[in-house]
């Protein structure tokens, strides 16, 4: 599980599918976890992408790895 890049500096990209109606679940479930990390604002889901933005004021290494524990339970 990799932490893409995006444009924006306060937005990562993970690639995961969560396509099937069975993911609907998985989804809501990753984006609650998410969300309750400190410095995280806003969670989007797509289809075969979860985006996760974080405050300006947040470092990026200072939630990488709890948001990388969130997917590795997968």
């Amino acid at each position: 599980m990799d932490l893409i890049d995006t444009p924006n500096p306060n937005a990562k990209k993970v690639v995961v599918d969560l396509s099937s109606p069975e993911d609907k679940e998985l989804g809501e479930k990753l984006s609650n976890e998410i969300s309750e990390i400190y410095g995280v604002s806003s969670i989007f889901l797509g289809p075969g992408f979860v985006t996760i933005i974080k405050d300006e004021n947040t470092e990026w290494d200072s939630i990488n790895q709890d948001i990388i524990n969130i997917f590795d339970k997968l």
